[in-house]
């Protein structure tokens, strides 16, 4: 969640503490998750609203009720219509305001059908709604929503930059590569990266990536002077240094981060891996080629890439539990990678064509893929 987004939920959230006939649901679409859809996002403001509903309990209890009973005790799922009845009756119950926050509307999978579901609500007319969404500018979301708009905040780069220099700081001092630097070293990475963001947060994450691997003051210096100017220009760089033997590995699992219809576990990954559907000898699968520290995987992409530790005690397939129930999950770093890979200017890039990601491409790869490591067992 980006500093300022979260700083506007905590804002509105504490304003609603002090008034209990006041509300605030918030709704977080990430790129990384792969099953988010309109009823996903209706059953978490149901959800938010109904515990907040402080002054008429028993009605919203009620309306809640009411939906569980229709749908057999709940051995059905509620129908898209079902729940935004539902939802617009609770929001109903209110008798001040109800504040909603879309946060990082341009990442949702499928902006249309968001986008219309958002346009409806806001057309359901209640005075004391409040809805705000945060995205990046995207010229279907300005075009679908500008007539709905009353008011309209543009991020301005100053405003950032100050949030930047504070997150580089706190990088300088709690990271134990970059800690290690003397006062003046620190104050001149901290101004350097701080004047060359422009405004872009993970512009910033991948230059501290990149600066953390430098050995010496002379290498910190040459980095310093030589950082790239765009955030896609970071990019090439990251994939030119990626070892000429590493290079396919490199490609099948972006091509699996990029378009795997569910979120990638690190041990799903070092499958992928092991499995080669288009060796010189025929397909195959090799469990030889496993990494034995499977987090080795992350060296393979820097920056492009991440791991995320969740517990997941009752989605997981049983051959992936752990002791302790959880899973650790794979993804691209950002929402910004996978528009990169898919980049028509990538497709023509005279060093970097290889890594250019094709949508039937990459799916025709997954589903071999999967065919092979099956036909192993």
């Amino acid at each position: 969640m980006h500093s300022s987004s979260s700083t506007i939920i905590r804002e509105i959230s504490h304003h609603c503490t002090s008034d209990p006939s006041l509300a605030v649901a918030f709704f977080y679409f990430d790129f990384r998750s792969k099953d988010i859809d309109p009823p996903s996002l209706l059953r978490a403001l149901i959800k938010q609203l109904s515990l907040k509903s402080t002054q008429t309990p028993a009605t919203t209890f009620n309306y809640l009720a009411q939906l569980f009973s229709d749908k057999k005790n709940g051995l059905e799922s509620p129908s898209l219509e079902e729940l935004k009845s539902t939802l617009k009756s609770i929001i109903g119950t209110f008798e001040k305001n109800v504040y909603i926050i879309f946060d990082a509307l341009d990442e949702c999978p499928d902006r249309h059908q968001f986008l219309k579901l958002i346009k409806e609500i806001h057309g359901w007319n209640f005075d004391t709604l409040c809805l705000l969404a945060t995205s990046r500018y995207e010229q279907d979301i300005e075009r679908t929503l500008r007539d709905l708009v009353s008011h309209q905040v543009s991020m301005e780069e100053g405003l950032v930059d100050s949030d930047i220099r504070v997150y580089v700081s706190r990088a300088l001092k709690d990271d134990n590569k970059l800690s290690k630097y003397l006062a003046e070293k620190k104050e001149n990475i901290k101004t350097t990266l701080s004047d060359g963001a422009h405004g872009m947060f993970r512009w910033v994450v991948c230059q501290l990536d990149a600066l953390r691997k430098c050995r010496s003051p002379h290498e910190l210096k040459k980095a310093l002077t030589n950082l790239p100017k765009t955030l896609y220009e970071t990019y090439d760089r990251i994939l030119l240094d990626i070892d000429e033997g590493n290079r396919d590995d490199a490609l099948k699992l972006l091509q699996w981060l990029a378009f795997s219809v569910h979120k990638v576990s690190l041990r799903e990954a070092v499958e992928v891996l092991a499995t080669d559907p288009d060796g010189e000898n025929g397909p195959l699968f090799d469990p030889d080629q496993r990494f034995d520290d499977p987090r080795d995987i992350l060296t393979l992409c820097s920056s492009l890439v991440t791991i995320t530790d969740v517990d997941k005690t009752f989605y997981q397939p049983k051959y992936l539990k752990g002791d302790q129930g959880t899973l650790t999950e794979l993804t691209l770093a950002h929402f910004s990678v996978r528009e990169y890979l898919v980049w028509e200017s990538l497709r023509t890039h005279r060093k970097l064509s290889f890594y250019h990601c094709d949508t039937k491409l990459a799916n025709t790869f997954i589903a071999k893929t999967c065919l092979i490591y099956l036909l192993q067992f």
